[in-house]
């Protein structure tokens, strides 16, 4: 790191040394990006495992992300772990609002790649609360209220205002449009386009491809299982 900061200073031109830092702090999103994708695989990982084994009678429990937050912290060096998941989620959150702002994707300016990027946005703010949950449990002062708790909170909120009916049907609609438009990504396969398949063989690209489709189909179908329980 020193020597990046000494070559930039004393080696380069004005122009070149503010290339280089866009660069290397775009290198440093790029990796948070990353550990929060994996940090978002290990929560819902994790929140799967325990229900498979609920389901079979292993001794799991059917739970939601913040069960699986209070899974974590509870293994030993649980704490380490949660803080390690916290950092991953909160450099997802950031990769997700670059995304929005920057828009490194090319998705533009147009009414459909501004409601793209507004998704990227709404998506960080989504997990940036569970960032938060992570880092209150992690201090201690977490309230211990899960997911579904607080869903009727906010359920009941919207209800109690002004159109309360028409706000809360309207987030049933968007929910159960996310629920299909997952299974109208697995079924066109346009995601392929988010993959670098390059480098594998047909084979590897095939299973790719096939593991990616069963992904976003289970992912439609949570969506419609959310519709279900919270709204009817």
């Amino acid at each position: 790191m020193g020597k990046f900061w000494y070559n930039t200073i004393y080696n380069n031109s004005p122009t070149t040394m503010t290339q280089q830092l866009t660069n290397h702090v775009s290198l440093w999103v790029e990796r948070l990006g990353r550990f929060g994708y994996v940090s978002k695989g290990v929560v819902y990982g994790l929140v799967g495992i325990l229900a498979a084994q609920a389901a079979f009678g292993k001794g799991g429990k059917t739970t939601d992300t913040q069960g699986a937050l209070q899974t974590i912290v509870n293994q030993p060096f649980g704490k380490f772990l949660l803080a390690l998941v916290a950092i991953g989620l909160i450099g997802y959150v950031i990769w997700r609002f670059v995304q929005a702002i920057k828009d490194p994707a090319n998705k533009g300016n147009d009414a459909k790649g501004l409601a793209v990027r507004i998704g990227y946005a709404v998506n960080g703010l989504i997990y940036a609360s569970l960032a938060l949950s992570a880092v209150q449990i992690v201090m201690g002062t977490g309230s211990g209220k899960n997911s579904s708790d607080s869903t009727e909170d906010w359920t009941a909120r919207l209800l109690s205002q002004p159109f309360g009916q028409w706000l809360v049907g309207t987030g049933g609609v968007l929910i159960i449009a996310l629920g299909f438009y997952q299974f109208y990504q697995a079924f066109s396969g346009k995601f392929r386009k988010e993959l670098n398949l390059i480098e594998l063989s047909n084979t590897e690209a095939q299973w790719v491809m096939r593991i990616s489709r069963f992904g976003l189909a289970a992912r439609g179908i949570v969506f419609c299982i959310i519709y279900w329980l919270v709204f009817n």
